[in-house]
């Protein structure tokens, strides 16, 4: 939405989605993925509405979401974030997955998206990251979250400026030592 002059009137905080049947807008995607509470809330839904056992590895601004939950704190992201980044070989939870895409209901409801990342992803953590992780279990979903060193590595080496932002973000919060980065 914008203002008279041509910006935006849309804060961090505000739900800003377009217009129905503007088309410039139709399929991009929502921002509004900004606090842990958000990504438990999925997780836990989530996990209670599998068929059967399954396991995921969560990256990206949402396994940082979930480091600041397990730390008792409800903190916003310094810039929303867009998706979750879940990794799994499970076909129950991938069909999950590929019904909460750019544009889906669940995005509609949610704010935010599902991006399904290959396995291969995790070859740029550290070496050993599995053994630092942390494991949570949501009903019939099996969480595991790299350490947050270990979530900034591949974030750091791409440099980008929201990287930078939560990895300031996460030292703020205790959630990494200065100097630490995997």
């Amino acid at each position: 939405m914008a203002d008279a002059s041509g910006g935006s009137d849309c804060s961090k905080s505000a739900r800003c989605r377009p217009e129905s049947g503007d088309l410039a807008f139709e399929n991009m995607p929502q921002r509004e993925l900004s606090r842990p509470r958000q990504v438990i809330s999925w997780l836990e839904s989530w996990g209670g509405i599998l068929p059967s056992e399954c396991a995921m590895t969560l990256i990206g601004s949402a396994a940082l979401l979930w480091h600041v939950h397990r730390i008792g704190k409800d903190t916003s992201l310094p810039e929303n974030s867009m998706d979750v980044d879940p990794v799994t070989s499970d076909e129950d939870l991938a069909v999950l997955c590929y019904d909460a895409v750019i544009g889906s209901e669940f995005e509609k409801e949610h704010g935010w998206h599902v991006n399904l990342m290959p396995a291969i992803v995790l070859e740029h953590l550290p070496r050993e990251w599995e053994q630092r992780s942390s494991v949570a279990v949501y009903g019939n979903l099996t969480v595991t979250v790299p350490a947050v060193a270990d979530l900034f590595v591949p974030k750091l080496k791409r440099g980008e400026p929201r990287d930078l932002k939560q990895f300031e973000f996460a030292k703020q919060l205790g959630l990494i030592e200065t100097g630490e980065s995997g």
